[in-house]
């Protein structure tokens, strides 16, 4: 197939992207940026007061500025040190460097101190901007798998204003960048597996592939998902050779992160930085202990299930802020139930589809969703061994480790939400903008009216 079997719509793209990038600043201004704060629903172990933070605004956000400030300065990668003083502030050093490297040169471009309490909003600014790519790549993703405008236009509204994505794309971290590169990955090989390849194409998957790796090592799940590719490749051979492809595909993301695996492996003793990472997080807290304590499913599902459930919706700040924190906060588990099934329910609906799909798809009119379908959920399933062997050995109920695959999500979501609107389903992707901007809404109450709280200065 040598075209694409619709126009992309452009104008409604852009109209996502606007309203995506005016939500992400709500977000952007509302949260603190390096304060000192309770975190209401934690306890110290010692004396049952409220635990204390010096920093209560995003995960980590702290440590990943400073590692911005430290690229900024001219001293080069900082170097993760287990026991040292300053490990508080420097326990992202072991990071991949690609979104320090960007963020260094957006802090000088914006003039932008990231250790200085009044630059959060600038320097948050950037991954606002990154997110339109992955906006944008959910769906390419879609459109170039299937074919279908309205199923890339739901499955991008969905991505663009879930609260939890809003959150981290209003955050310093490397996380938006992680998610913009893995999709776009996604995305033009699907291009190619449809299209036919060429060597550009090819080149540019395996590079995209490549600086995901170079932004964080959770992004290997690209590698079994492009090995995949490859063996599809050679079952749909196009204008180039199948086995250049697969070369270009499965060798040229390591040859971009090997640089920074071979230092890694000098430093630390191997490319990823793991044993540092384990030696320097020895109080994190381990999932043996939970297992001990409530057996293994209170663990799974009483603790890292339902922890993630909450937190793929919104759960915000150190997972201390819900989003109904009017009624009940951490015990408004009722609610998010209301809130979370039918977006689970639709993904649901739009998995079961997939079969019926693919057999009423049309090759003479669109792509075969097959192969979409596959690459997708292979990316998606590995994505979800490495958060499962995580949790196997520390308790991170944290649904952002699954957001390099929240294009695939989407993408499930969109194929439900299309299948519910029956005749209406071209339209189909407007509904869902309306109703993703409410759990938006709902999404910025939550921090409006919690990290007052958690400063001191709102009622309690």
């Amino acid at each position: 197939m040598s075209e694409s079997p619709s126009p992309v719509p452009w104008k409604w793209l852009g109209l996502l992207a606007a309203l995506f990038r005016l939500v992400c600043t709500a977000y952007n201004l509302a949260t603190p940026y390096r304060a000192a704060g309770v975190l209401v629903y934690q306890r110290n172990p010692e004396t049952g007061a409220q635990q204390t933070a010096l920093d209560i605004g995003a995960p980590d956000e702290r440590q990943h500025a400073n590692y911005i400030a430290h690229v900024q300065s001219g001293k080069g990668f900082p170097v993760l040190v287990p026991g040292a003083p300053d490990l508080y502030e420097s326990f992202q050093s072991h990071q991949p460097p690609l979104y320090y490297f960007i963020g260094a040169g957006w802090s000088t471009l914006t003039g932008s101190d990231p250790t200085q309490t009044n630059a959060g909003p600038r320097v948050r600014f950037l991954n606002g901007l990154i997110g339109i790519g992955g906006l944008i790549g959910t769906f390419f993703f879609v459109f170039w798998g299937t074919g279908r405008q309205d199923l890339g236009l739901a499955a991008a509204a969905f991505y663009a204003f879930l609260p939890m994505n809003q959150a981290l794309h209003a955050a310093v971290t490397n996380d938006p960048l992680l998610f913009t590169l893995c999709i776009l990955t996604l995305a033009v090989a699907m291009r190619g597996l449809q299209q036919g390849w060429t060597l550009k194409l090819a080149m540019l998957t395996g590079a995209l592939a490549g600086l995901a790796l170079l932004t964080k090592t959770n992004a290997l799940a690209l590698i079994p998902t492009l090995a995949v590719v490859a063996f599809l490749s050679f079952r749909r051979p196009g204008a180039m050779k199948p086995a250049l492809t697969a070369g270009a595909l499965l060798l040229l993301p390591f040859l971009v992160v090997a640089p920074w695996w071979m230092r890694n492996t000098q430093l630390y003793g191997d490319p990823f930085g793991l044993r540092v990472f384990d030696a320097a997080f020895t109080g994190n807290p381990q999932a043996s202990l939970f297992i001990e304590g409530m057996g293994a499913s209170g663990y799974w599902l009483g603790m890292v299930m339902w922890w993630t459930f909450r937190s793929f919706i919104g759960a915000f700040g150190y997972m201390d802020i819900f989003l109904f924190e009017r009624m009940g906060g951490e015990q408004s588990g009722a609610l998010y139930l209301a809130l979370g099934l039918p977006l689970f329910g639709l993904m649901l609906l739009g998995l079961l589809r997939l079969p019926s799909y693919a057999q009423e798809a049309d090759d003479e009119a669109q792509p075969d969703p097959r192969p979409w379908a596959l690459v997708g959920g292979v990316f998606l399933l590995v994505t979800l061994v490495l958060f499962l062997r995580f949790n196997a050995q520390y308790f991170q109920g944290q649904a952002r480790y699954l957001f390099p695959a929240l294009g695939v999500l989407a993408a499930w979501f969109a194929l439900g939400a299309v299948r519910l609107a029956g005749a209406h389903a071209r339209h189909a992707w407007i509904a869902v903008t309306v109703v993703m901007l409410v759990y938006a809404w709902l999404g910025y109450g939550a921090i409006t009216q919690g990290f007052p709280v958690r400063l001191g200065i709102g009622a309690t």
